[in-house]
């Protein structure tokens, strides 16, 4: 809204897809930017006006915001109407964030600051913006990188220089503001040049860490920066612990904070829901955000991340043999290892290996459990309540299992070595001859693929699906954990035996996981 007439300025974007009753894709109809404007708070509008000079050449999709725009403040281009958007080109093989600029009060638009990157690595979409106090303009967007995998780099941030007419440099990665993928929302609380108070910017969006647009977005919060974006507090305001959306921030003319967002029973959207509450109600409300983290120790090739693992509950550690273990009280801890590229074994041979000890008489206690799209998936669970320790792949041709004739739940130590090699499945307990079974001949690679590239992500001591289940019936494990490896090999009896004797020199080129439980932090 322009503060000297109080035009509000609605910019959006469509395609005839949207009137097109038969609506087979998207694909071939023409994205375009449109403007209408209210002079009465929004209770009547202007008619729409498209705005072609607001879509570059060479661009396909285009887009805006979803949120709010902004208006300049200070220096030069005080009074500038910002509001951001998304594009891509290139044929669809680039893609980046723009800013759209008017200086006459929303009247007439153009095309300010472009940054654009290659669709195969990181590129920034549903950008949200907010005046820094020296006049530039910073800009928090969503990472929409193809692998979904990032741990702790969800979203991407760009300075806006020239009152938004162009960014200082690319952009890069957010640090500590754990979210899945989604978009959030930026809010000017205060300016020291404005109202006296300490600089302080709001953030809005899923803080529960994870790849999945439908499963991670959970935990809406509010978080804050009191630098201007160069550092954001792990500690924040839970707005609602369950699914939740898209959001966007205001402030009330009382000066409360205002929060749309969208959310739903069992998925992040389908309802709007709006909440409000003063700075005070929001301070005192402030909680850790930042789930604690166990490190993966495992032998790294230059430049790989660690996959460490995300601690849920109150996982504790523990001990094993004088050692340090991972402690799961069956009730809500359980550890997650967020969609890591490494950690994707495909259709190629692998090797799980862990230490387990329980005493559990009933359900199921799962030690490993990973799970992509369609059902991809492969476990070891031990099952008390069937007798039987059971290994699991699941693709596209099916699930195959394999299982051994106990739980192995007599409150002791036992060591455990899941196998695929080719079409054969081995599970084997404390080097003893293991059980087989032989997935189903003449299926392709694509067809044998455990993960491919979507959604996919680990847990230790849960089953991924756990939150979807009913009261009583969620798989969680209840006992001690340690020595997770994971390797993109089938180890042979040798190895897998040098593993139980704690060997850290076993297929190193081919380990991509060793959690050792040394620490929490």
């Amino acid at each position: 809204m322009d503060a000297v007439t109080g035009r509000i300025t609605l910019l959006y974007s469509s395609s005839d897809w949207n009137h097109d009753a038969a609506r087979p894709s998207r694909t071939g109809y023409a994205r375009t930017v449109h403007a209408v404007h209210s002079m009465d708070g929004g209770a009547t509008w202007s008619a729409s006006v498209p705005q072609p000079q607001l879509k570059a050449a060479g661009w396909g999709w285009v887009s805006t915001g979803p949120g709010h725009g902004i208006q300049l403040a200070r220096g030069p281009h005080h009074g500038r109407l910002i509001v951001p958007g998304d594009h891509t080109a290139g044929g669809d093989t680039t893609a980046g964030a723009q800013l759209y600029i008017s200086d006459d009060g929303g009247l007439t638009w153009t095309l300010g600051a472009v940054s654009e990157a290659s669709k195969t690595g990181a590129y920034p979409a549903e950008p949200t913006v907010a005046e820094t106090v020296d006049g530039n303009v910073y800009v928090n967007a969503r990472n929409s990188a193809p692998t979904h995998c990032q741990t702790n780099e969800h979203r991407l941030e760009a300075l806006g220089t020239d009152g938004g007419g162009s960014f200082a440099g690319p952009f890069t990665q957010v640090a500590n503001l754990d979210t899945s993928p989604v978009f959030g929302s930026l809010l000017r609380l205060h300016a020291v040049d404005q109202d006296g108070k300490p600089n302080r910017l709001l953030y809005s969006g899923a803080s529960r860490l994870g790849p999945s647009a439908l499963e991670d977005r959970r935990e809406l919060a509010v978080r804050s920066s009191y630098d201007e974006g160069k550092t954001w507090k792990t500690v924040g305001t839970l707005v609602s612990a369950g699914r939740t959306g898209y959001s966007d921030l205001t402030v009330l003319p009382n000066g409360s904070v205002g929060i749309a967002y969208e959310t739903a029973g069992n998925i992040p959207h389908g309802n709007v829901a709006f909440a409000a509450f003063t700075e005070q109600a929001m301070n005192g409300a402030e909680t850790e955000l930042r789930r604690p983290r166990t490190s993966d120790t495992h032998v790294k090739a230059p430049g790989e991340a660690g996959n460490h693992a995300v601690v849920h509950g109150g996982a504790q550690l523990g001990t094993r043999l004088g050692g340090v273990a991972m402690e799961f009280d069956g009730v809500d801890d359980y550890l997650r290892l967020v969609c890591s590229p490494t950690l994707r074994v495909e259709d190629r041979d692998f090797t799980v290996t862990a230490w387990f000890k329980h005493s559990a008489t009933t359900g199921t206690q799962p030690i490993v459990w990973a799970y992509g799209m369609t059902g991809r998936h492969f476990s070891v669970r031990a099952e008390p309540g069937n007798g039987v320790l059971r290994g699991t792949v699941g693709t596209d041709i099916g699930t195959t299992e394999v299982t051994l004739p106990s739980a192995y739940n007599d409150g002791q130590w036992h060591h455990v070595v899941f196998t695929r090699q080719d079409l054969t499945l081995r599970l084997a307990v404390d080097g003893a001859p293991a059980a087989t079974a032989t997935m189903p001949a003449g299926a392709s690679a694509s067809e044998r693929n455990l993960t491919p590239p979507a959604e996919f992500n680990i847990h230790i001591g849960a089953r991924p699906d756990f939150p979807s289940q009913p009261a009583g019936v969620a798989q969680l494990f209840r006992g001690t954990l340690d020595d997770v490896r994971l390797f993109t090999t089938a180890l042979t009896d040798a190895e897998a035996a040098d593993v139980k004797a704690g060997s850290l020199a076993v297929a190193t080129d081919k380990e991509k996981l060793r959690l050792g439980f040394s620490s929490i932090w």
